[in-house]
């Protein structure tokens, strides 16, 4: 991402979409560490996500909710900058992960409809068996072991 393209106005949305963001997520990070967050997440899903962390699997996809709020936030500069890298890092979470089954009937709009990102789980697992992965990801993902 080449950064000396922008201008003060760019850095203000980005401030302005930080401070807009940190009540509904409980945090400031800045637009910069959640781009970061989310590639290392997505490393770390490559690489085998660890089941020891499985209930906090969602938790860790809280930074591209972050960036899918954000975006819209921008500056039309700064959103065609961070736009490319993000959509790189999601064709690659897309790889590594496989798509979640619905379990049941959806009758309730869940916070999380209409995030891709959250239908998905990691195909390469570091797997305690004892224990138990969702029902959900299905077919079960593949273990370093294999």
């Amino acid at each position: 991402m080449d950064v000396s393209l922008l201008r003060a106005e760019d850095y203000a949305s980005a401030d302005r979409a930080q401070r807009l963001l940190a009540g509904s997520f409980g945090c400031s990070p800045t637009l910069f560490r959640q781009m970061r967050s989310w590639q290392d997440f997505v490393v770390g899903v490559e690489a085998g996500f660890d089941t020891t962390w499985i209930w906090e699997y969602h938790s860790g996809l809280s930074c591209r909710d972050w960036l899918d709020e954000a975006l819209p936030l921008l500056t039309p500069t700064l959103r065609a900058l961070c736009q490319p890298v993000i959509e790189r890092w999601d064709a690659r979470y897309l790889a590594a992960t496989g798509l979640i089954k619905p379990q049941g009937p959806q009758t309730s709009r869940s916070p999380t409809q209409g995030r891709w990102w959250h239908d998905r789980f990691p195909l390469l697992i570091d797997h305690d068996e004892e224990i138990p992965l969702p029902l959900s990801w299905s077919p079960e993902p593949r273990s370093h072991t294999e």
